[in-house]
């Protein structure tokens, strides 16, 4: 327990900085994460497919450049859709290239490709637009959102929710827990510690949008109106909250599968990346989608 604070307390301390300047020290720590996720992933996959002992290397590499180019995306507004363009084709080519690199290896399977193309969807695309929220803005003017997204509050709020979410159901589902959740999955995890995570990250996502300023009530906002912008962040908080536990299950799925009890060691008392950080690469996709909706689809801002 000693040594798993400690260790946590060490990712705190450049995790927190990293939000709050943001900038090249942000792109630098999420390419490292992205870089070793995507290792200790094919390392994992190379288990069962000897076929993948060099691309190991390259689709972490590949990993790094498409979180590079989604950084760039979300930095440079006014040409993000050609950042946004070359992250996408970055993500295509870094497929094509690792399939023909299996075509031409012996005894590579379909099970090698997939391998591939997984990683480099998790630890590569999705991580790198995770990582751009921390520069997200509203498209356009919105009265709806000019407050609501705020960049590196954005990032801490969502930060928060996981935090929440993940301690409260270890603590909730290891004193109470009776009722196994997945038992296939994860035979600790427990529905009243489901709940009770799910309820409380909700709660402190509400919490988290007003203490980090990103909602603020006006003279002339009525009662009515508090109710309802506060029963819309919970529900987004509470959807939020759900990915972490999904995102969470997902990991506990491979690691279970692949029989392995962490993806990595970069984290003493953690493991990897992946185990650290796998419920904030799924909620932090999920968001990201989320809010691109709102923008484009529901309020149609262009």
């Amino acid at each position: 327990m000693k040594k798993r604070v400690i260790t946590g307390a060490a990712i705190a301390a450049v995790l927190v900085p990293a939000v709050y300047f943001g900038g090249i020290f942000f792109l630098i720590v999420g390419m490292f994460l992205s870089v070793v996720a995507s290792y200790e992933m094919m390392s994992m996959f190379y288990k069962r497919g000897p076929a993948l002992r060099k691309l190991r290397f390259l689709v972490p590499i590949l990993s790094g450049i498409m979180v590079l180019f989604a950084y760039f995306a979300a930095m440079d507004v006014v040409n993000n859709m050609i950042y946004h363009f070359w992250v996408i084709t970055s993500f295509i080519a870094s497929i094509v290239i690792c399939l023909a690199v299996l075509i031409f290896t012996r005894q590579s399977t379909a099970h090698d490709m997939m391998a591939c193309i997984m990683t480099l969807v998790y630890c590569g695309l999705i991580m790198g637009y995770v990582i751009s929220i921390e520069y997200i803005t509203p498209i356009g003017t919105s009265e709806y959102l000019d407050n609501i997204i705020k960049g590196g509050r954005s990032f801490a709020y969502l930060i928060a929710i996981v935090v929440a979410t993940d301690t409260l159901a270890y603590f909730i589902g290891s004193k109470y827990g009776k009722h196994k959740l997945a038992p296939e999955i994860s035979p600790k995890k427990s529905v009243e510690g489901a709940v009770a995570g799910l309820i409380g990250g909700a709660i402190i996502g509400v919490v988290c949008t007003f203490l980090f300023q990103m909602v603020k009530f006006t003279p002339s906002t009525t009662t009515i109106h508090k109710i309802i912008i506060i029963f819309v962040i919970f529900v987004f908080s509470l959807i939020l909250s759900a990915s972490v536990q999904v995102g969470d299950l997902v990991a506990s799925k491979l690691k279970r599968s692949y029989e392995i009890k962490d993806f990595g060691k970069i984290f003493p008392g953690h493991g990897g990346v992946l185990d650290r950080f796998d419920s904030l690469i799924f909620a932090g996709a999920v968001y990201y989608v989320i809010v691109q909706f709102i923008q484009l689809v529901l309020l149609g801002v262009e």
